[in-house]
């Protein structure tokens, strides 16, 4: 079945969906949470530069992390005060 629908219609579904998409990007950069002072796994490896593995490693090496359960997270003061410190 093929549906046709007018010029006009056309355009405003695809303003719609250009909108759309500008949300969600603009959502995604804002829940990056890069203001926040705590930081999960990803960002944190984003913030140091670093790959999760490394990540890991320097856990194991005394990188202070908080727990909350199963939650990691990482404070940035502590995170840059430790690497001032390697």
């Amino acid at each position: 079945m093929q549906v046709i629908l007018p010029d006009e219609q056309i355009h405003q579904i695809q303003l719609l969906i250009s909108d759309l998409i500008k949300q969600e990007i603009e959502n995604r950069l804002n829940n990056s949470n890069l203001e926040s002072p705590f930081l999960n796994k990803q960002q944190t490896c984003d913030y140091l530069g670093i790959s999760n593995n490394t990540l890991d490693t320097w856990i194991n090496k005394g990188l202070p992390i908080i727990r909350v359960g199963k939650t990691v997270r990482f404070d940035r003061f502590e995170l840059t005060k430790w690497m001032h410190k390697q």
